[in-house]
């Protein structure tokens, strides 16, 4: 799936649909204009039973007036847009809450709400994102959705039914389909429609507070004139205007929702490349758990949902597609039978070392870390998201540096280890500094372990010296992934937290003086995924369009990734040009840089491009690691993290057999 071509499609809807509610707009201040010269004229022709509707329109009011309650009509909107949108600046956490969801704890022992939390992470770490948080909501039906302005501040919702009666295939079909809104840029274009939406309908909300007034002011005056009908009718009209606005920004929205979803159905497969899973959610759906939520928000969000979150009676109002229709488009032989909900005994039957684990067993690797060993040669999540297999994965994603059973033991205990700090706060810190520390027979080892107990304290101290005796038995390639996989557990710091945890985080990787390459992937991944939380970043706007404005900033990232992937500058150049071929660019390979504030600038240029030209741009830095036919650990840290900056899925990275 060209994810880049289809953020680039959902931008263009939403060029669409800005012009579409502004039309909507400029019809509501006619409207309101013809409302309010009529009330007036009412009100003049009660009082003088002379004058006429046409002398009111030509000549009781000017111009200058239609112009000043046009432009009234139109800054309530926009006011009342930007409310809603500055409302939701929370990104998915708000809307989530808003919704009645619970934050899962990442480090849940519950059988249902671990499984779900491992289906989510090995899904965002093999796509190359971070773990987003997982909110639960209370209803018994089948449904979910993903909400957020990008993919750092991302989060994934289900509800309990979706938790509890999906087999863990229907599960990983629902939250591809999720992902893949993320990746298609559905999510900040479905925020727009509930600002937009919420402007339109703000008119409507002033008519029937203007009735209630009138209701009010009729009802304590004693004089016998009815002076209260200008308002009366006034709020009456905006009343009608505002609800038959929203009438027709539901329809648009339900059109555009509906194209979208069979977008995500497609994309979930290809994440999978399992059709049945998703389909056979949908069967579970039509079974009879519904889909439908209780919240009362659920009108306004109905098109953030996997299915029909909201009863519509008639067809043009409703944000899915028909369950048959969907189920058809990805189940060809489908004979029209729905599936039964999976009992808990089921689930358990299917999982039984998970039904181990959460029954108080001894821990073992879960599929988190199997996803973090596949992340390890990293792919698409089409072709690494399709684990379903745990057994027959850790044997054939795991077993690539070692040739005994006892190693193999070793690395897989040794990422569960890391996999279980990753999930708590308190010791995803710990992780995170234990990931930073230099070799032992380094003197900086020492220096960095004095840093540690002097700023994060003896607790803290002893977390660390624990987790890093599993270090040697990871491979350098495992290690960025588990950074992702703790961002969940980072996000519930306090903002005090933060800050000390992010001031150690520069002590550490300053104490030998220099910043190598994994230091500064990891600290650049901390910064994109935890400042938007901590820091209230605003989202980046795109502005370059053509990939010619973006030359000297391209050449600066391609060339960092040449020469630190690379042994020699023959070698380096060879790679940058065949990148510059590969994604029709004309670029200069500059020299040799030991800073990362060049870098640091030039990634902040590509940030602000559009996909199309990010895509490009991704293209050739798989194909300059590539190019020697060998991927060194280097170059995946290096393309990983330069595409989560980007905001893109993380590229593939494997050879064609």
């Amino acid at each position: 799936m060209d994810f880049f071509s289809q953020q680039d499609q959902a931008r263009k809807r939403t060029g669409q649909l800005i012009f579409l509610f502004g039309l909507a707009v400029l019809a509501l201040t006619v409207l309101v204009n013809l409302v309010v010269v009529g009330a007036l004229w009412g009100f003049e022709y009660n009082s003088t039973q002379q004058v006429s509707l046409l002398d009111s329109l030509t000549s009781k009011v000017s111009w200058q007036q239609w112009l000043t309650i046009s432009a009234a009509v139109i800054a309530v909107v926009a006011c009342a847009s930007l409310y809603k949108w500055l409302s939701l600046r929370g990104g998915g956490q708000r809307v989530a809450e808003m919704l009645g969801g619970r934050l899962v704890p990442p480090n849940s022992d519950d059988f249902y709400q671990r499984r779900l939390l491992n289906v989510v992470e090995e899904m965002a770490i093999a796509s190359g994102m971070p773990v987003p948080p997982v909110y639960v909501l209370p209803d018994h039906s089948i449904n979910a959705f993903a909400a957020g302005y990008q993919p750092s501040d991302a989060v994934i919702g289900v509800t309990q039914g979706t938790m509890e009666k999906l087999s863990r295939d229907q599960l990983q079909g629902v939250i591809a389909h999720e992902f893949s809104h993320i990746f298609n840029g559905d999510m900040r274009l479905n925020i727009r429609l509930m600002a937009i939406l919420f402007g339109i309908l703000f008119i409507g909300l002033i008519g029937r507070f203007m009735l209630e007034s009138a209701m009010h002011s009729r009802s304590r005056s004693s004089s016998k004139e009815n002076n209260t009908l200008p308002l009366w009718a006034i709020g009456l009209s905006l009343v009608v205007i505002g609800y038959s606005g929203v009438f027709f920004g539901n329809l648009i929205k339900a059109a555009v929702s509906r194209q979208r979803e069979f977008l995500a159905d497609a994309s979930a497969v290809q994440f999978t490349r399992n059709p049945d899973g998703i389909a056979d959610a949908l069967k579970v759906i039509g079974h009879g758990a519904g889909s439908e939520i209780s919240s009362t928000e659920r009108e306004e969000t109905a098109h953030l949902f996997f299915g029909q979150a909201a009863p519509w009676r008639f067809h043009w109002f409703l944000t899915h597609p028909p369950l048959e229709e969907r189920i058809r488009q990805l189940d060809k032989r489908w004979d029209g039978r729905y599936l039964e909900p999976q009992s808990r005994q089921q689930a358990e039957a299917a999982d039984p070392e998970l039904a181990q684990q959460t029954a108080g067993a001894a821990p073992a690797m879960t599929m988190a870390a199997v996803a973090m060993a596949a992340a390890s040669n990293p792919g698409h999540a089409e072709t690494a998201a399709a684990t379903t297999d745990t057994n027959e994965l850790s044997t054939r994603e795991l077993n690539t540096n070692t040739n005994t059973d006892t190693d193999e033991q070793h690395r897989q205990q040794a990422l569960a280890t890391m996999k279980d700090a990753a999930r708590d706060p308190y010791s995803a810190r710990a992780l995170v500094f234990s990931l930073l520390l230099a070799p032992p027979k380094r003197l900086v080892h020492d220096q960095q372990l004095d840093l540690i107990r002097q700023y994060q304290g003896q607790d803290s101290y002893q977390i660390v010296l624990r987790l890093a005796q599993q270090l040697p038995h990871l491979d350098d390639d495992q290690r960025l992934p588990l950074v992702e996989l703790a961002i969940p557990a980072l996000k519930q710091l306090s903002p005090n937290q933060y800050q000390d945890f992010r001031a150690t985080l520069v002590k550490l990787a300053k104490a030998d003086g220099s910043i190598d390459v994994f230091e500064w992937c990891l600290y650049r991944l901390i910064l994109q995924y935890l400042e938007p939380v901590f820091a209230q970043a605003s989202p980046v706007k795109s502005r370059y369009r053509q990939v010619e404005q973006v030359t000297e900033a391209a050449a600066t990232v391609l060339s960092y990734l040449a020469h630190f992937g690379h042994d020699d500058q023959s070698q380096a150049q060879q790679a940058f040009e065949q990148a510059c071929q590969a994604a029709a660019l004309e670029l200069a390979l500059q020299p040799k840089q030991s800073q990362f504030k060049p870098l640091n600038q030039a990634i902040t240029e590509l940030q602000q491009a559009y996909p199309h030209v990010k895509g490009r741009f991704i293209k050739a830095l798989v194909t300059c690691a590539k190019a020697d036919q060998q991927l060194k650990s280097v170059e995946m840290d290096l393309v990983r993290t330069f595409a989560a900056l980007l905001e893109t899925p993380a590229p593939e990275l494997t050879f064609e057999q």
